[in-house]
């Protein structure tokens, strides 16, 4: 019995112990730090005639905010009603380089949207209130002061088209609306085609029957502008475009594909370029397979380059795999649509990394085979294949 007497004294003080060191670790978390005290740019009661085909961007600075043991603070920019006391604002976005950086660049296209949703109409000119939220894990501290932004949005599109197609004696399809092609949806409001367009006319239409709505593009002050009830004109050569146009912010791009071609990687080569057919499909029939032996055997890994020009000189775009680093293919063959779907994000041009592989025991040393692209608006995802012959 005495035993049990000493114990249990002994036992309490353990867990007082424990206890107090449990409430010492939580003294240790310092959650403290100061707000905001200076907003720089843009200037208070700043007036913006939003032009988001222009592509201009708008920075948004302050002072930076001090954590009290100097770690990491994390901002975000709110915005609310002229009026408004920002304990609901109705739009707010983290800062550049995730929410690290005491800036945030916004363009006038996403300046647009934020007027949008505080409530303006097109044409309308209104005015918001802006600031900076300043954070620390839990603890949240709003800047000591916001400022007046003056937006004046641009017309627009009260509804924007789900279907797009191209239609015109310039264009593949011919002028039979019919026979429009069909423009990939990348976003609401916003479409691309990679297509082939000739001497004539060309424009734009929400349906393939019936009396449907017309779009077009043209040239205001250098900048491509979506139109209604015209037509846009192409002269000279023929020529493989990639055209996008972005109802959002009522704008369009044009860019000549030049050459595609595919990267075979261990070899730090192109293998052949890609002749474009038609309904953006490029192909390339025929080809002979000669893998390059490394020490690891005959490599299998490859991906594709396509060369544009959108008027400012020649870019590479890489068509890449999803993710850094493909399964192994072996025995694969014919490839699953995920699989064989290309990711336009990475354009990730290093020799090895971003790239597809061939199935060997398909296509083997020396095979004659079809590769082709396909980047028709119609089908839902680009892809990329090959075929032996």
């Amino acid at each position: 019995m005495q035993t049990n007497i000493f114990r249990l004294p002994l036992l309490v003080l353990s867990l007082t112990a424990l206890m107090a060191g449990c409430k010492k670790d939580d003294r240790d978390i310092n959650l403290n730090l100061t707000e905001v005290k200076n907003l720089f740019t843009p200037a208070n009661n700043i007036y913006i005639k939003l032009q988001p085909a222009t592509n201009q961007s708008v920075s948004f600075e302050w002072e930076d905010a001090k954590a009290e043991d100097g770690s990491v603070v994390l901002y975000e920019v709110a915005f609310d009603q002229e009026n408004g006391d920002f304990s609901k604002p109705f739009y707010s976005m983290v800062s550049d380089n995730k929410g690290l950086l005491n800036k945030l660049t916004l363009t006038h296209g996403d300046l647009n949207k934020i007027a949008k949703l505080g409530g303006a109409d097109y044409f309308q000119r209104k005015k918001f209130r802006w600031t900076v939220m300043a954070s620390k894990g839990t603890n949240v501290r709003k800047a000591a002061l916001s400022a007046v932004i003056d937006l004046e949005r641009p017309g627009g599109f009260d509804v924007l088209p789900g279907d797009v197609y191209i239609t015109g004696s310039s264009s593949e399809g011919g002028a039979t609306l019919a026979n429009a092609l069909k423009m990939k949806q990348l976003s609401p409001g916003v479409f691309e085609i990679y297509t082939l367009l000739k001497a004539g006319t060309y424009k734009f239409v929400d349906g393939v029957s019936g009396t449907p709505k017309e779009f077009y593009l043209f040239d205001n002050a250098g900048v491509l502008m979506i139109g209604t009830n015209g037509q846009t004109t192409f002269t000279g050569a023929d020529k493989v475009m990639r055209i996008r146009l972005d109802f959002n912010n009522i704008n369009g791009s044009l860019a000549e594909v030049k050459e595609v071609a595919l990267w075979y990687c261990a070899g730090n080569t192109f293998w052949f370029t890609l002749p474009y057919t038609s309904n953006g499909v490029w192909r390339k029939n025929g080809a002979t397979v000669t893998y390059t032996s490394m020490p690891w055997g005959l490599d299998e890994r490859y991906k594709y380059r396509m060369v544009i020009n959108d008027g400012s000189g020649d870019k590479n775009i890489w068509l890449n795999y999803s993710t850094n680093d493909s399964p192994g293919q072996d025995g694969q063959y014919p490839h699953s649509v995920p699989y064989k779907t290309i990711n336009f994000a990475a354009n990730n041009g290093s020799q090895w990394d971003w790239s597809w592989k061939f199935d060997r025991n398909y296509l083997t040393q020396g095979a004659v085979a079809d590769f082709w692209l396909s980047l028709r608006g119609s089908e839902a995802a680009y892809t990329q294949e090959y075929k032996k012959q």
